[in-house]
């Protein structure tokens, strides 16, 4: 019989639904398991594809503006292309494609139509389709929002995944990046990664004076090249590569992670990237903490190198879950009770020994996924030569 991959279903709207999938994919093929990666927006309509960008850069710019739009659920389906669909149900249903991971809820409409075109060939397998619904925040981010406001009952067919859930203060699994051992707060350079998600959304600029006032050493995490121009000494900017885009394949024909580059004066970045995860963490592990807004992707690097998340205004309602867990937790504290407590760096090490306890005793996604879905029965495994 021959091997089908899992389909890992991501989206380019946020870095926290694109990077997990990637790292996920990664690990599961160094099990000797196949996957593929798709990205929602590849399917979306080449006009409404084309707005994306501007999105982004209007939500850079302003942050009200971005959380009013997380207030307004959006139809997606009036923005997917479908011929595209069509001729992607096609191709899954001629290789029997039936384990899928999605981190989107904007796909659930897509796997619906699969389920449909499966059930109306009467395949065999129509009705043991195996797909792991991933949240990767601690409560529905707006995409999953939006499609249960348009079909509450869209889980019915699928498996519910929480990473960590708000609602039950539980820490389910978390996705490790990475391969190397999580580094000991007192053994981290002095400093302290910055940031605004994928799209540089935030409070994060403005904080930034006054922590360089008080002598931090940071790493700051640009979205434009103009923000780098007048470096402090003592601080470092990093930047993905503004022509890296989640939802156009990189050069080996597959989606990859992000391209990523320390910037220095006067010099061009030399923008690389690893298939086991992405640049910037390899900065946060050793860093003494984030300091950002509570995304989806600061939650994964958080606990998986155990770097406290000193927390900034939440994007959405999600986000703002995702902070209350977080603090609940031990794993983070708020700005303004870290600048409270005379930005204390002793605190920084309560919240780092919470973090390693957490990450000794929960199971990483990709094991339980393996246990769950039943992959070595399957056969899925394919053993190296």
């Amino acid at each position: 019989m021959k091997e089908t991959p899992i389909t890992i279903l991501c989206s380019g709207f946020g870095l926290g639904f694109y990077n997990p999938g990637l790292i996920v994919s990664y690990q599961l093929r160094q099990k000797q398991i196949a996957t593929e990666v798709l990205v929602f927006e590849s399917f979306v309509q080449q006009d409404k594809q084309d707005k994306i960008r501007d999105s982004q850069k209007a939500y850079h710019d302003n942050f009200a503006l971005a959380l009013v739009a997380t207030k307004i659920p959006k139809d997606i389906r009036d923005s997917i292309d479908f011929e595209q669909v069509d001729v992607l149900l096609e191709a899954w249903a001629k290789e029997g494609r039936r384990d899928f991971i999605a981190l989107s809820g904007h796909w659930v409409y897509i796997l619906d139509l699969y389920r449909a075109k499966l059930k109306e060939g009467s395949r065999e397998f129509s009705d043991v389709l195996q797909v792991d619904l991933l949240y990767v925040d601690s409560d529905l981010s707006p995409s999953w929002k939006g499609l249960k406001k348009f079909n509450p009952l869209y889980n019915q067919h699928y498996k519910d995944v929480w990473l960590y859930q708000a609602s039950s203060s539980v820490i389910a699994c978390f996705i490790p990046v990475g391969e190397d051992a999580v580094i000991p707060l007192s053994d981290r350079h002095d400093r302290y990664v910055i940031h605004g998600g994928g799209w540089g959304m935030g409070t994060y600029q403005g904080k930034i004076p006054e922590l360089q006032e008080r002598g931090f050493k940071l790493d700051i995490v640009a979205y434009t090249w103009e923000e780098t121009l007048e470096p402090r000494q003592g601080d470092r900017y990093f930047m993905n590569d503004p022509a890296w885009t989640a939802w156009r394949k990189g050069p080996k024909g597959e989606h990859d992670l992000p391209l990523f580059a320390e910037i220095q004066p006067s010099e061009q970045p030399q923008y690389t990237n690893l298939e086991s995860h992405h640049g910037l963490y390899d900065v946060i592990r050793q860093a003494k903490a984030i300091i950002s807004k509570p995304g989806a992707g600061t939650l994964m690097d958080s606990l998986s190198s155990a770097t406290p998340v000193i927390m900034l205004e939440p994007f959405g309602s999600h986000e703002k879950r995702n902070a209350e867990l977080w603090a609940l937790k031990g794993f983070g504290i708020s700005y303004e009770e870290w600048k409270e407590r005379g930005f204390s760096e002793e605190i920084l090490y309560e919240l780092h020994l919470n973090l390693l306890q957490q990450r000794s005793i929960t199971p990483s996604y990709t094991e339980v996924l393996v246990e769950t879905h039943h992959l070595h029965e399957q056969g899925r495994i394919v053993h190296a030569d």
